[in-house]
């Protein structure tokens, strides 16, 4: 999600508009490596970011005694208390270097507790290194809450990404037709403020967290009921964001393909002229069957990426 990020850094002044930026990939995550000079607000929250780091400890292939001093310097002044990690490649390998980096900080009288609640990252590319000192998490972000989510739901960060590929206008009706907890319709709340949305799901655990996670939001109706027969009364639909069904844990019983063309051909029932839907889903295949069904729509990738470990991607959908 690196390149929706980056826009999105540019869209909220984060960043000049001009910023270019590394793009890396660690196992589960894009890295997004901006020069200080280009960015021009530190007091931004990007909802599309999980953390945002300041590095000024960072190079390749080796560490040397200047940096290691600075690094010393800047865990006391930050007052972090250990080590989190993410390493790609075999330059840095975990069970030598971390040793190794923890006995020059101790020689220079950094040492670290148990406890690691306040950490320094260590993020490694192959032969690329950045230490960085936490100043944003995507919890931080307005409007979310941690209790929020629950096993297997969707990270705010993905819905986010979604919804701010949508674009959507404070005058839409919006509709999520698998809401679950309503993560998606949360970003999108703050996204578009003023935007009508509604929501549908068949698990009724999950319809009462999404009433209780969006109870501050006006505007928003949720329905315990199977999508495909969802009341869909008021304004027309359009815009319909949708984590659709597509791991082992929820399969539909109907089949992904029926399930998908159901849920599009009800919220086309309902559709404005201007209508489009942002999906996110790893079943390629069951999309665009169920897009070839109906025939009259558009399918298009937004974004490969990976939900929990599993590879998905954000489909873009308009009428042709």
């Amino acid at each position: 999600m690196a390149a929706l990020l980056l826009q999105e850094l540019r869209f909220i002044g984060a960043v000049e508009r001009k910023a270019q930026a590394a793009k890396l990939h660690l196992r589960n995550h894009d890295l997004l490596v901006l020069p200080d000079v280009v960015v021009k607000r530190h007091d931004v929250a990007p909802r599309l970011a999980t953390n945002t780091l300041v590095s000024p400890v960072f190079g390749r292939d080796q560490i040397g005694a200047r940096q290691l001093d600075l690094l010393a310097r800047t865990v006391g002044r930050e007052r972090t208390d250990g080590f989190a990690t993410s390493i790609a490649g075999d330059t840095f390998a975990r069970s030598e270097f971390i040793p190794w980096l923890l006995r020059e900080l101790g020689s220079r009288r950094v040492h670290f507790s148990d406890s690691h609640r306040r950490p320094v990252w260590l993020l490694a590319v192959d032969e690329k290194f950045y230490f960085g000192f936490p100043r944003f998490n995507f919890h931080d972000a307005p409007g979310r809450t941690i209790a929020r989510e629950r096993e297997a739901s969707l990270p705010p960060v993905v819905a986010a990404a979604m919804v701010f590929a949508a674009k959507p206008a404070s005058n839409e009706m919006i509709f999520d037709p698998v809401v679950g907890t309503g993560t998606i319709l949360a970003e999108a709340a703050q996204m578009a403020p003023g935007a009508q949305l509604i929501g549908s799901d068949i698990d009724p655990a999950a319809v009462a967290m999404a009433r209780k996670s969006l109870a501050h939001v006006r505007g928003v109706r949720l329905f315990h009921q199977d999508s495909t027969s969802a009341h869909l009364s008021g304004p027309s639909i359009t815009l319909t964001l949708a984590n659709l069904p597509f791991g082992k844990q929820h399969k539909s019983s109907y089949g992904n393909r029926a399930l998908y063309e159901a849920v599009l051909r009800r919220s086309l029932e309902r559709a404005a002229p201007t209508w489009r839907a942002i999906l996110l889903t790893s079943d390629e295949e069951s999309l665009r069957s169920a897009v070839g069904s109906i025939g009259t729509l558009e399918l298009s990738t937004v974004a490969s990426i990976k939900v929990r470990g599993q590879p998905a991607t954000i489909w873009s959908l308009r009428r042709s």
